[in-house]
């Protein structure tokens, strides 16, 4: 159990484990149940945590809060807030971590959930894992400590930022 942050059930950091009623084959949907500390922002259609599994500081989750897939799966009015979501994110990301590229990936093949895997690549990251290639550094990169740590900052600075 993480001490104030919530446990690890099935892979995911949530709020009550006790109280869950199992995880779902969605991770993007089982976050609407994560602890108070992962979450960077929730708005009533776009939602941003940190996912255990995922938690290399500086790596977040953007996701439509209810589940929908593909590109063709949210509404237009969902599409339409987008874009302001993602600006304030990537903005939050780059006053909180001082990384001069922020990437938005999503494969949706995992899950085909509609969301956004948000990595914040910093300066020194050698050529060669850049773009898509930063994915090997996961397994080697994770810290959950680390990534709550900095996931504060980016909640203060996406908080602090104009709507």
């Amino acid at each position: 159990m993480l001490a104030s942050t919530g446990a690890y059930h099935a892979g995911y950091i949530v709020a009550n484990s006790e109280e869950s009623t199992g995880m779902s084959a969605c991770l993007p949907c089982d976050l609407e149940d994560a602890a108070a500390a992962a979450i960077i922002f929730r708005h009533d259609v776009w939602s941003c945590e940190i996912a255990d599994g995922y938690d290399v500081p500086g790596w977040y989750i953007l996701r439509l809060r209810r589940h929908a897939e593909g590109w063709s799966g949210p509404t237009p009015e969902e599409l339409a807030t987008f874009g302001t979501a993602s600006q304030q994110l990537a903005g939050a990301i780059q006053a909180a971590t001082g990384a001069p590229t922020v990437y938005f990936m999503s494969f949706g093949e995992n899950y085909p959930h509609f969301h956004f895997l948000v990595i914040a690549r910093e300066s020194e990251l050698p050529a060669e894992s850049r773009g898509a290639a930063i994915l090997t550094r996961r397994a080697e990169h994770r810290d959950m400590a680390e990534s709550l740590r900095v996931g504060d900052q980016v909640r203060s600075a996406f908080a602090a930022s104009p709507r």
